[in-house]
């Protein structure tokens, strides 16, 4: 077994990782926000199981049979997930479009099953159909289900509309800082959690006081989402989600609706949504032979709720 093939030359060699895009653009910010929460969402740094329970929960029965895959990781961050990933015994290719590369092979090192690129998901240098499971956390479907083998899995989740999301006052807060530069955002939304912060903590245990908060706070707090989690590391993760809340300029919201009416054309079979608070987690499968027109199969739909369901 070996990792797939490039189909093309990389540009740069960005500080040993081949590079296959020559402008970082819109990116800039969260290359910003990993050089500085390295290690924030860690599970070997914080102790904690979240990444680990959030990746249990995308893979379903394919976490248990891991082994001998090659595996894409499309925005693959500071390597939170790839860490995970890595106890496998399967060839993982960390893909990202920001410096956040270099964050994850700083904190993943150089492993003999992981390789790193820089590079968009939008112009991947790999021919279709090149990998068992292609796993993505919120970013673009047909492309990634495009490096899918036949009979290989895509696991992905996307933000959904939610009408609470838009009666909060982050959307506001977002039409001003996505017109910043970076470093301006970076240090408004520390200055947010910093005032904003002790209020979610004083109030967190009152289910009233935290409803009426959530609707004028503009940040990410995860007090009751994670009670264990340390002082030091609540901060690091309200600072880390709410500048990635806050600043990006390509979220993506869908529906449930959309989401199976896109899953139904690209003829995936074996779909599981879940749809969480603020996201739908999707888990389908490519047929093994794409020019057999398969029976329609309703997907399996589970919903979940309750404060403590988090997908960050």
């Amino acid at each position: 077994m070996k990792h797939p093939e490039f189909n093309r030359q990389a540009a740069l060699d960005f500080l040993g990782i081949p590079q296959f895009v020559e402008d970082e653009a819109y990116v800039s910010a969260f290359g910003i926000q990993w050089l500085k929460h390295a290690k924030t969402q860690l599970d070997s740094y914080t102790g904690l199981t979240i990444t680990r329970d959030r990746l249990i929960r995308m893979f379903g029965p394919l976490y248990s049979h891991l082994n001998h895959k090659t595996i894409l990781e499309a925005g693959c961050g500071a390597g939170r997930f790839t860490e995970i990933l890595l106890e496998s015994d399967s060839l993982i290719t960390a893909v990202d479009l920001s410096v956040a590369v270099l964050v994850n092979q700083s904190n993943n090192g150089v492993h003999k099953h992981l390789r790193i690129i820089r590079a968009s998901i939008t112009d991947l240098p790999f021919d279709n159909n090149q990998f068992d499971i292609v796993f993505c956390p919120q970013e673009s479907i047909e492309q990634l289900y495009k490096q899918v083998k036949p009979g290989g899995w895509l696991v992905f989740d996307q933000y959904r509309y939610n009408l609470s999301y838009f009666l909060r006052t982050a959307w506001f807060i977002r039409l001003v800082l996505r017109r910043l530069n970076p470093e301006q955002g970076l240090k408004i939304t520390d200055w947010l959690v910093r005032f904003w912060l002790p209020l979610h903590r004083m109030c967190y245990r009152n289910r009233l006081l935290e409803i009426i908060l959530f609707r004028i706070s503009p940040i990410t707090v995860h007090y009751s989402s994670y009670p264990k989690m340390k002082e030091e590391d609540q901060i690091s993760w309200a600072q880390l989600n709410t500048h990635d809340n806050l600043t990006d300029c390509h979220k993506h919201f869908t529906t449930l609706r959309k989401l199976k009416k896109v899953l139904a054309l690209l003829g995936a079979t074996n779909q599981y949504l879940c749809q969480m608070p603020y996201t739908i987690e999707v888990r389908c499968q490519k047929p093994i032979n794409e020019n057999i027109v398969l029976p329609s199969v309703e997907p399996k739909i589970t919903r979940l709720k309750g404060s403590w369901i988090v997908s960050g």
